[in-house]
């Protein structure tokens, strides 16, 4: 599922190519990508408008449309955006934005879990969707990411996923977060001291940073990061080379190294 180092990718791609444009029609091909927005709403607001500019906000990508509001876009699973000139649009495209230069934005979407809709504040949208502070926002120092992980019940990989709390970490992130900073999936977020809340929030910050730069890229990370090799059959620490080991936390499947990681 595209966490916030994908849409910040999918962000800094829209501002290359799509902004400053005029539109000259939108196509929804299946109303199931739609929010609380309808396909002649979208018709209507954007004909003739351009994309002025792109906010990210954890895993939702908002682009504001002239004097009209914001489009907001989650991809869910599989989602992602594709400009292109060419004459026939991928697979899977569900909303199509077609410019007056003969160029389009295609919104393709396979699984259709994703979302396309509108908003006209996006402060609004983001207490709407009951989205806590953004994972890279400057305001997420130390002190406050202790306060907000460190009195949450449960594991700390559930706390760190509840985009309630903190917005834009999933399964993957999440993941090389904790290995990064030695501490197991499991451990109790309020039995965590305080050095080592500090510790994954210094992580946090730069395994979001290096996965922007390696854009979203598994095989671009950096050495010694777990990402790359979870999920491989014969997977193995990039440390020490002991064979990863998996468990379920929250529902989802967690990897880590069980000799790297014993803060619990």
């Amino acid at each position: 599922m595209p966490e916030l180092p994908d849409v910040q990718v999918y962000k800094e791609y829209l501002d290359a190519t799509s902004l400053h444009q005029r539109i000259a029609g939108v196509d929804v091909r299946r109303d199931e990508v739609l929010g609380e927005v309808s396909a002649r709403s979208l018709q209507q607001r954007l004909t003739g408008r351009a994309l002025e500019l792109t906010r990210r906000h954890g895993k939702h990508l908002l682009v504001r449309v002239s004097d009209q509001g914001w489009l907001a876009f989650h991809f869910g699973m599989t989602a992602y955006p594709d400009y292109s000139s060419a004459k026939d649009p991928p697979e899977h495209t569900r909303v199509l934005f077609r410019f007056d230069n003969g160029f389009h934005l295609a919104y393709v979407s396979q699984r259709m879990i994703g979302k396309v809709d509108w908003t006209d504040d996006p402060g609004e949208f983001i207490t709407q969707q009951r989205l806590g502070v953004d994972a890279l926002d400057d305001a997420l120092d130390a002190k406050r990411f202790r306060e907000l992980i460190g009195r949450k019940r449960g594991s700390i990989k559930s706390a760190l996923m509840n985009q309630e709390t903190i917005a834009g970490l999933g399964n993957i992130y999440t993941d090389e977060i904790l290995f990064q900073a030695g501490v197991h999936p499991r451990a109790a977020a309020s039995d965590i001291d305080p050095p080592t809340l500090t510790e994954i929030h210094r992580q946090m910050q730069r395994v979001l940073r290096s996965a922007i730069k390696a854009r979203a890229q598994p095989e671009r990370m950096p050495k010694g990061f777990l990402t790359p090799h979870r999920g491989a059959d014969d997977a193995a620490c990039p440390r020490c080379g002991k064979p990863l080991e998996k468990l379920k936390v929250s529902g989802r499947t967690a990897y880590f190294c069980p000799k790297c990681q014993t803060k619990e």
